[in-house]
């Protein structure tokens, strides 16, 4: 994978060159349509895999007896969890745009959470200043694809944090150029040795964890032509989303 300085020299020899920009970006969708090819040939047999064992466990119900039983249906539903996350990161450069209330489809995410958060003894907030409410009224963005970075995002807060702590929202504008959304909590800090690492595909600290979801993250930002940045000490984590003004 490309550094962020390699990939802003690549981008600077994209736009002074309209060759290279083509043959680029020919390989970028050549790369896509391999991997959604290799995902769709691995996906058919996994389904009739994942069907004939829950034929053998109705038809010999005794077959959740044996010990390995409960792990192989749990490896097929993790291979499985798997291969959506690779289709999600294959399309997540792919957006939409369109003028949505950003600060509606914020609530609305933090409400889905919040029944966790009561259950957890997790405070859950957003903040944002009255006189920055009329930039997020209309902005221009993939209501899909945004609602699955910060719900990445929140579940991974919820992950790191443990009862009495928080997670908290805050909504920021920087005019005329920029909207700020910080994500932070309180829970356990990420190693420093882990940071340079945390949006690379295929790179987890996670047991069980694909890898991807901070990759699909970081890929869905930059498709909206902004950033996203983490920092970490004892006393907070915070994911930091910058997107553009228009």
């Amino acid at each position: 994978m490309f550094t962020k300085e390699e990939q802003q020299k690549l981008k600077e020899l994209m736009n002074s060159n309209d060759d290279f920009a083509y043959f680029i970006n020919k390989a970028i969708k050549e790369c896509k349509l391999l991997t959604s090819q290799i995902s769709h040939e691995i996906r058919n047999p996994l389904t009739l895999i994942k069907s004939t064992a829950q034929l053998i466990e109705t038809v010999h119900p005794e077959a959740r007896e044996f010990k390995y039983w409960t792990q192989l249906t749990e490896d097929i539903n993790e291979l499985e969890a798997l291969l959506t996350e690779i289709s999600k990161f294959n399309h997540s450069e792919t957006i939409i745009k369109q003028n949505q209330n950003f600060l509606l489809l914020l609530k609305s995410v933090l409400s889905t959470f919040q029944p966790l958060a009561e259950q957890n003894g997790i405070d859950l907030t957003l903040t944002i200043a009255d006189t920055d409410i009329p930039y997020y009224s209309s902005y221009p963005l993939d209501s899909i694809k945004i609602k699955q970075v910060f719900n990445n995002l929140i579940r991974n807060a919820f992950e790191a944090t443990d009862r009495g702590c928080y997670i908290s929202l805050v909504c920021k504008v920087v005019a005329p150029s920029h909207l700020i959304i910080e994500v932070h909590n309180n829970g356990k800090m990420i190693p420093a040795d882990e940071l340079p690492t945390i949006f690379k595909p295929f790179v987890t600290y996670k047991p069980g964890g694909s890898g991807l979801g901070l990759a699909i993250s970081s890929n869905i930002i930059a498709a909206h032509n902004g950033t996203i940045e983490v920092t970490s000490s004892k006393e907070k984590t915070s994911f930091i989303i910058q997107l553009p003004l228009f």
